[in-house]
């Protein structure tokens, strides 16, 4: 019993933190977990083409520094403050660079526009250059919020400071309860990308397997109530934390199967090399874990109105 009113406390205690704008480092945990998944991701899907453009080295070389700069910033709250937002800023950039250089590759394919149904279904995933830009929102919102409180130290209740203009106003709105109907948005936002690039590459194995259509499914429920959370009290502390424990379980269960799907191509694991990189998007489905933690802390924020 005593284990169990431990952990009850231990659960109010961090949604009594995130509430307060304070959970700086387990934001930044997820930020360094985002580039992982995002630079595997891009590394294996840019292997199917050979590198043949430079470009597509800059979303892998772009790993290292923002997985780097995740890790200084739970150590270092200055690291936090300084490191977290330029790397966040190279890779919103990059995610935007390439996103304008698939649509350029779909341009240049046989039929270009004109065979738009095909070309953007074969041609380069038209969305993933975007999902690589989640690191870089949610290194800006790291950098924005307060350390969690630890043990022996003094409860941090004033601001954080020195902040770029921009950051500063949005740890403001955090920590006052005004940020709540933004990061659902923005998990809606994520839920369209997440959602339209599983529906993409699953149309393109012909949705073989009815499972392939779970993320399609899952996500309408998400944006919803993503949407709704926005305008409603209500719906952001029920009917958000419900869509967005679906979408992260979504994103598990879609990890097993492409773990599955590679274990059944020849030589399974013992020939990953090649299985990973013609075979399923190993990491993929796990954006969709990102998108579900997004919707459940958009759910904990405490909202001023």
């Amino acid at each position: 019993m005593s284990g169990g009113r431990s952990g009850l406390r231990l659960a109010e205690v961090a949604r009594d933190e995130i509430r307060a704008g304070r959970f700086q480092r387990s934001m930044a945990v997820l930020t360094g977990f985002s580039a992982v998944v995002s630079g595997i991701e891009a590394y294996v899907q840019h292997g199917r083409g050979d590198f043949s453009d430079r470009w597509m080295w800059t979303p892998v070389w772009l790993t290292p520094p923002s997985v780097a700069a995740a890790g200084a910033a739970l150590v270092s709250e200055r690291a936090a403050r300084t490191m977290l937002p330029l790397a966040a800023t190279l890779s919103t950039a990059d995610g935007v660079i390439g996103f304008l250089l698939h649509l350029r590759g779909i341009r240049r394919m046989p039929g270009g526009y004109g065979l738009g149904q095909y070309n953007v279904v074969m041609g380069p995933p038209v969305f993933a250059p975007l999902l690589m830009t989640s690191v870089g929102v949610l290194g800006f919102l790291a950098a924005a919020l307060r350390p969690e409180k630890l043990p022996g130290r003094i409860a941090l209740g004033d601001e954080p400071e020195g902040l770029p203009g921009p950051l500063e106003r949005l740890a403001v709105q955090v920590s006052k309860g005004r940020f709540q109907q933004g990061l659902a948005v923005t998990a809606a936002g994520f839920a369209v990308l997440s959602g339209g690039e599983a529906y993409l590459e699953h149309l393109r194995g012909s949705f073989n397997d009815p499972l392939m259509w779970a993320p399609v499914f899952v996500t309408p429920p998400m944006i919803i109530s993503a949407v709704a959370a926005a305008f409603d009290r209500d719906a952001a502390s029920t009917v958000l934390p419900l869509a967005s424990m679906v979408t992260f379980g979504e994103g598990l269960l879609g990890f097993g199967l492409h773990l599955r799907g590679i274990r059944r191509m020849p030589g399974g694991f013992s020939n990953m090399r090649f299985n990973v990189t013609l075979g399923p998007p190993l990491f993929a489905p796990l954006l969709f874990t990102s998108v579900g933690l997004l919707g459940m802390l958009a759910s904990i924020l405490r909202r001023s109105r």
